[in-house]
């Protein structure tokens, strides 16, 4: 593992980590392309995510501030906000879990991905067309609602679809915010939500990677070969740091610049993108072009 690796992995993971394209998606084929299909180092991925939720709080540290006082009982819409978070982790926690098996044999299949990306590609323009529609009306009630008239069944729904959809290539961002979009929230009211329900969510996932760096470290054993940075990589320590910084950076970026297209529906071209990378890993993947076994 190379140092431009660590960028461009960072890079990667920043960027549609918020985009609605799958990071999942991505990583994979982008450890197909350099890794010949073995994973990155399990520290170094934990890592990555830990720049991303780093973007994300520093983003909304006014909202991260406003939660955490709601739960000390300070503001009240804080505390409710943090209520709808959390109820919105529990479908999360228990989906997620239980499609965690065949989500780790879907990384052997590439197409898998390709499918996802398609729905999501979907997804996307039909949620960019509602809020379209909802725009030019002049009734207000049906021009959805605002972030403050979060529902219960909008945070569970939302929930559901992050528990069942992450890792498949379907993306988080684009899923949860076209499932808060067809529950009847505007377009930006939505997108808060799922950027803000993004923090336990990244954080979660980053606890449960870490187990498995945790266990042989605590027992005094070395990772496994799978797991670890391969012989001969460049320090470590030099590669997390440059990995770190760039996702943050880049998942920054890419927050200011979805939070930008949501306010005026502007997704399709996320769309298209979607559409196309979407075919190429179906194409990839029943042919077997990136299989190197």
């Amino acid at each position: 593992m190379h140092l431009l690796h660590a960028i461009l992995l960072g890079l990667i993971q920043g960027l549609t980590e918020f985009l609605p394209v799958s990071s999942t998606a991505h990583l994979t084929l982008a450890e197909h392309l350099m890794f010949h299909g073995r994973p990155m180092p399990l520290a170094f991925d934990v890592l990555l995510h830990l720049g991303t939720l780093l973007a994300l709080m520093v983003y909304f540290r006014h909202e991260l501030v406003q939660i955490v006082m709601g739960c000390f009982g300070r503001d009240k819409e804080g505390r409710r906000l943090a209520f709808m978070l959390f109820l919105a982790m529990i479908p999360t926690a228990i989906f997620g879990l239980a499609t965690r098996g065949v989500k780790e044999a879907a990384k052997e299949h590439l197409w898998v991905y390709g499918l996802g990306l398609l729905c999501t590609s979907l997804l996307l323009y039909l949620a960019n067309t509602l809020s379209r529609q909802r725009v030019n009306l002049s009734n207000q009630d049906l021009a959805g609602r605002d972030h403050h008239d979060l529902r219960a069944m909008d945070a569970l729904a939302v929930g559901t679809i992050q528990g069942l959809g992450g890792g498949f290539g379907l993306s988080r961002s684009g899923s949860t915010i076209s499932i808060g979009v067809f529950r009847g929230l505007k377009l930006p009211a939505s997108a808060r939500f799922s950027f803000l329900l993004g923090m336990p969510t990244i954080a979660a996932a980053a606890l449960v990677e870490l187990r498995g760096l945790l266990k042989p470290l605590l027992r005094h054993q070395p990772l496994p070969a799978d797991l670890a940075f391969p012989p001969g990589t460049l320090s470590p320590v030099l590669l997390c740091a440059a990995g770190v910084l760039t996702a943050a950076i880049s998942g920054y970026l890419a927050i200011g610049l979805l939070d930008r297209f949501t306010r005026k529906p502007r997704l399709n071209g996320f769309a298209v993108y979607c559409l196309g990378l979407g075919l190429v890993l179906v194409v990839l993947g029943t042919t077997g072009a990136l299989n190197h076994h």
